[in-house]
């Protein structure tokens, strides 16, 4: 019979009937059954391996296709919008500073002062607001820059990556709105990353070491160790006095030039302070990369997000100081620091606290009695004549302490805030004390009051022309920001008020202090060195 091969023609063959091209596969050539399920099986494995190659493929491409557009150092990005007009004075506080609001301009105690900071008005629009707000980020030049300034709408990032990790305070006055968007880095990197190699060792022993919460006076927690720390880095100005009072110079492992270049009684005073290595400009940054070389394990720094963050991701517990708004910070400052020392500086900072409160009553004894009327009005100057210091600062509350009238009691601002001459001429101060001198390489104080007293525009101020401008003491540090601030409460009653404090010996006074909080001994022609602005000799 022969082989009608269009019979089969596009039918389904069976493997037993596999056909040559001239009939039937020979009896002989046919696979058995174990070759056939072993060719099925390889048929198989090769499908699936195909299927995960492509998955795999696909996978990568939707990774890339995933980081397309993101920089490995993504920054953190804050979108603020403004809308209507502030009704009432007050403080616009956005990316961690503040902003005044004043009813007009006679309110401004810095009147058009050509370096005053960055304000605005009552009724000011949203657009001027952004505008002032975006002047005001980029004169800070610190965490943040302008990446867009447009009608009512700014757009900060952060200059370093990983420095901003929350959404800053945002608000103003009634009438004024604020919206505020904020997107942190993707990735952050922060310099002197912890879990780089040089540092690996370091971070697994601080992370062994159990850890405790405290509280600044200003309400905010921080974590620090809570066994005593070993090496202290007293960076931030009043850091190094306060661990001297409380029993912890010997910890100290690196300081800062602001704690005894104008300060040759520190140098005199402190044990240590020559010896020690130190940090250059730390009152524009301070450099945490150098500051990690010392491997300190707890910082007492200044109040700067960037730099505070930057000692978190490093490991290194920080406090930070805060400029005291009333007397009683200044004793809760320290207490603040005691918790953080350990090692008995509870128990040091409380004699401080109890020689305050002990000094404090002697003088307002006497004070409290004094009537309105024969309180003399006092101006309190501080780096140049025309700066002073507000409500916000507890200077107001060491005058009305000393029998005094403080003339900047109800101006609105805190430390070192400039004012014009005008103003100062409307209060027309029967008493001037000028401090801070020499600050930022500026005039001392001795220069300051030459200037002043030789100005005839200044001839006719109460204190100009009767010749009550005095030289606030400093010693080992600035009365005004220091532990030594309750001896201004006293050497300034003393001044405005010399019938009613006669008995008081100021030289004893310092002698006494220097003795029992800094453990040196003076003779009475150097407290009298102090009290005159005499370097030692």
């Amino acid at each position: 019979m022969s082989f009608d091969g269009n019979k089969y023609r596009g039918r389904r063959i069976s493997a037993g009937n596999r056909m040559h091209a001239g009939g039937c596969v020979p009896a002989g050539s046919r696979r058995s059954a174990e070759e056939r399920t072993d060719a099925g099986l390889r048929m198989f494995v090769r499908r699936r391996m195909h299927v995960l190659a492509a998955a795999v493929i696909l996978l990568c491409v939707l990774l890339l296709a995933c980081s397309c557009g993101q920089e490995k150092n993504e920054k953190a990005v804050y979108t603020i919008t403004a809308e209507g007009s502030a009704e009432e004075s007050g403080v616009i506080t956005f990316a961690g500073m503040d902003m005044n609001v004043y009813r007009d301009p006679a309110s401004n105690p810095c009147g058009d002062c050509p370096d005053q900071p960055v304000s605005i008005y009552v009724g000011t629009g949203a657009e001027d607001t952004i505008a002032a707000m975006a002047e005001a980020v980029e004169r800070a030049d610190d965490i943040w820059e302008v990446t867009e300034n447009s009608g009512t709408k700014l757009v900060l990032q952060e200059k370093t990556a990983g420095s901003v990790t929350k959404e800053p305070e945002l608000s103003a006055p009634a009438g004024l709105t604020l919206t505020g968007e904020f997107h942190a880095a993707g990735t952050m990197t922060v310099s002197g990353d912890p879990g780089s190699a040089e540092n690996d060792s370091s971070s697994k022993d601080a992370e062994s070491r159990e850890r405790k919460t405290i509280t600044n006076i200003d309400g905010s927690e921080m974590e620090v160790f809570a066994d005593e720390p070993q090496s202290i880095a007293a960076i931030y100005g009043p850091a190094y006095e306060a661990l001297v009072v409380l029993g912890a110079e010997d910890r100290i492992s690196v300081c800062a030039d602001v704690q005894f270049e104008n300060f040759p009684w520190a140098q005199k005073v402190f044990s240590r302070i020559t010896e020690l290595p130190y940090l250059k400009n730390v009152h524009s940054s301070v450099s945490t990369e150098e500051l990690k070389t010392y491997d300190p394990d707890l910082a007492l720094t200044f109040n700067r997000p960037n730099e505070l963050k930057q000692l978190e991701a490093l490991d290194i517990p920080a406090v930070y100081g805060v400029t005291s708004q009333s007397l009683s910070d200044v004793k809760d400052q320290l207490f603040v620091y005691a918790e953080a020392a350990g090692g008995g500086a509870e128990e040091r900072a409380q004699a401080y606290a109890d020689y305050f409160d002990e000094k404090l009553k002697t003088v307002t004894d006497v004070t409290s009695q004094i009537p309105d009327s024969e309180r003399p009005s006092v101006y309190y100057a501080g780096i140049d004549i025309l700066t002073t210091y507000g409500k916000y600062s507890d200077i107001s509350e060491v005058i009305e302490a000393a029998g005094g009238r403080s003339v900047t009691a109800d101006l609105d601002a805190g430390n070192h805030t400039q004012i014009n001459f005008e103003q100062l001429a409307s209060w027309n101060p029967d008493y001037i004390f000028i401090d801070h001198g020499s600050m930022n390489d500026r005039e001392t104080v001795e220069e300051i009051k030459e200037t002043t007293a030789g100005n005839e525009k200044y001839a006719a101020i109460s204190a100009v022309k009767n010749d009550q401008i005095y030289l606030t003491p400093s010693g080992v540090f600035y009365w005004d920001m220091g532990l030594q601030k309750i001896l201004l409460v006293m050497y300034m009653a003393k001044t405005i008020h010399p019938e009613e404090f006669a008995g008081l010996d100021m030289e004893q006074e310092v002698m006494d202090f220097y003795s029992e909080f800094y453990g040196y001994d003076l003779t009475r022609e150097e407290a009298r060195q102090i009290l005159a602005r005499e370097d030692p000799s």
